[in-house]
């Protein structure tokens, strides 16, 4: 394959990264839906929502929060190209970072608590998954010897199955999941941090977390690379599905814990892991341990 070629895909890769995050999220619902014992929507629905949502017409409280709207799809946005390049993953985890800190300051932009409320409880999930997330970034680039994407090309869950591991409570916490599902809370405020956008200014929020999904989820990924693209493809598919089926699972199964237990368990358990992770392969390599 070509370089020219090989960039032209990956470019169409990026531009079809809404319609592959839909159909997860749709297939996410489906899930959901049989194990409550409903028929539930279709696997597209959740395209069609977001479809309708940017057809409406844009309706914003002020000029403050359209543009911390925007900036946070823009970063978030730009943080997946440079992930799907296999660019610095460092600097991609970081973009993301800054488009969902963007996506607080909408929030505490208007004057509604229930915002308010919803941007204090994400700051919290973000204090609950950056940390941890940078920790694998950082295991990544250790395992690998580089931080560019297009040099992780070994199955590095093999070195590393606690960083691995730890990317389930992280994606429950984005993909707001019980029982993480603390700023969105549906019985208490509803759309939490989202409650004052409506039409193609909720539609522009739906589509930036769905970029920074994609972050995330290609982070996994990277623990996961084998030479053959077939095969790679194949076990990439396999990963997926088995993080949305399992967090559908337990999405069904947990009761939603308080924000404070959540950052208790993510920065000890979950931060704590990858960080003996590291430490055994670094005496792995140094030969402390045979």
């Amino acid at each position: 394959m070509s370089s020219s070629f090989e960039q032209i895909a990956l470019l169409a890769l990026w531009a079809a990264v809404p319609l592959l995050v839909g159909v997860l999220l749709g297939l996410d619902r489906v899930l959901t839906a049989r194990l409550q014992g409903r028929q539930g929507p279709s696997v597209l629905q959740s395209l069609r929502d977001l479809t309708k949502l940017l057809h409406k017409k844009g309706s914003y409280v002020n000029g403050s929060q359209a543009m911390f709207a925007y900036g946070a799809l823009v970063l978030q946005a730009s943080a997946a190209l440079v992930l799907i390049m296999g660019s610095d993953v460092l600097t991609a985890f970081l973009l993301s970072g800054v488009g969902c800190f963007l996506m607080v300051m909408a929030a505490l932009s208007v004057r509604s608590p229930y915002s308010h409320l919803g941007a204090q409880r994400e700051l919290v999930q973000m204090m609950a998954t950056e940390p941890v997330v940078m920790m694998i970034v950082l295991s990544l680039g250790y395992a690998s010897g580089s931080f560019l994407g297009s040099d992780m090309d070994e199955m590095l869950v093999l070195t590393l199955p606690l960083a691995a591991a730890s990317m389930v409570p992280v994606l429950l916490i984005r993909l707001e999941k019980s029982p993480y599902d603390i700023a969105t809370a549906h019985s208490e405020i509803v759309s939490g941090p989202y409650v004052e956008f409506s039409g193609r200014g909720l539609g522009i929020t739906k589509l930036a977390h769905w970029f920074e999904l994609a972050v995330m989820f290609g982070i996994l990924l990277l623990l996961f690379r084998l030479p053959d693209p077939a095969l790679d493809l194949a076990v990439k598919a396999m990963v997926v599905l088995a993080v949305v089926v399992m967090t559908a699972v337990i999405d069904n199964t947990t009761a939603r814990l308080t924000r404070w237990r959540m950052l208790r368990f993510s920065l000890t358990f979950c931060l704590g892991a990858v960080m003996l992770n590291m430490i055994v392969l670094y005496l792995v390599n140094t030969g402390v341990i045979q």
